[in-house]
């Protein structure tokens, strides 16, 4: 009778424990770790890298935004570092390895006894480096929990058809041309003034220029394209004049000089097919469902930390 009495005090205490216990993890739960404040140097320097970028002064709600960026950055480097990840990883042993031969320490050491005295040393720490490919790796870790969602041929036919005004082709045009620098315009009329009478063919007239960096053949380029090549006068000046295939045209002036442009071909700007278009638009919404997955993720991750602004 005493065993059994004993027995059942003793499961009473138990019970008793274990409500105690419950109740005191949700009324004291553990604290969680502290992700932040940044320190007021971090942050100048921050604000400054963002400003001198951006040649303007940040508002409040980039400054924000740009905190919240950085405690991200920080609280992943924390779950790498809750992972483990930074010990199996072989570019940051690679890293750690390097760091330790360039400071000339345990040379007696094989490589890979170096790499667990730099781990011992807490080196991992405090290399931008190793931060860096540990942010990038707990990220990974993310998506692997919570990957995106896949794509279907519906989402990217869907995608194409709201749309396609961003798959536009523009222009294009193919042609040679004689350059002459602007010393020489006198040349190039009289030039201009042979074309098609005294000079027939495109090589001989070439002949008369003068060298151009660029070249002198262009094939199938678009206006932004020759815009580089050129410079945006030109491109204006030749886009102003009347297309006539198979002909000289009037001569262009461009910030280098002059040109006689001999066009060759003028393809018209049309709308990509879908088929044209696919591996584009796979390429923008695995970016954007990565993106939006990643987002998501590091929510659900700020749960389990105390972010300090």
């Amino acid at each position: 009778m005493i065993q059994k009495l004993l027995r059942s005090r003793a499961l009473a205490f138990l019970v008793l424990g274990a409500i105690f216990y419950a109740t005191s993890q949700v009324l004291f739960p553990e604290p969680k770790p502290a992700i932040g404040p940044l320190a007021e140097s971090r942050v100048q320097a921050l604000v400054d890298e963002w400003q001198g970028l951006m040649g303007r002064t940040m508002n409040e709600s980039e400054l924000k935004g740009l905190l919240v960026a950085e405690l991200d950055r920080d609280m992943l480097f924390a779950k790498a570092l809750e992972l483990e990840l930074h010990l199996i990883d072989p570019v940051i042993a690679q890293r750690l390895l390097r760091n330790v031969e360039f400071l000339g320490l345990y040379t007696e050491q094989s490589d890979a006894e170096k790499i667990q005295s730099a781990l011992a040393m807490r080196m991992h720490l405090g290399d931008e480096v190793v931060k860096r490919r540990l942010i990038q790796l707990a990220e990974e870790w993310l998506l692997l929990s919570a990957p995106p969602k896949p794509l279907s041929d519906q989402d990217l036919l869907d995608y194409y058809q709201a749309n396609q005004d961003q798959f536009w082709s523009p222009e294009r045009y193919t042609f040679s041309h004689v350059f002459f620098p602007r010393e020489r315009e006198a040349e190039m009329h009289r030039l201009a003034a042979k074309l098609g009478t005294q000079i027939h063919e495109f090589d001989e007239a070439l002949t008369y220029g003068a060298p151009f960096l660029p070249g002198y053949h262009f094939t199938r380029q678009t206006a932004e394209q020759l815009a580089r090549q050129f410079g945006a006068g030109f491109v204006s000046h030749f886009l102003a004049l009347p297309p006539a295939v198979g002909q000289w045209q009037t001569p262009i002036a461009s910030t280098f000089g002059w040109h006689l442009v001999w066009l060759q071909e003028e393809e018209g700007g049309r709308t990509l097919s879908f088929d044209e278009a696919r591996n584009d638009i796979v390429a923008t919404l695995q970016r954007e469902r990565r993106t939006q997955a990643l987002d998501d993720a590091k929510a659900a991750l700020r749960q389990d930390y105390e972010i300090i602004l």
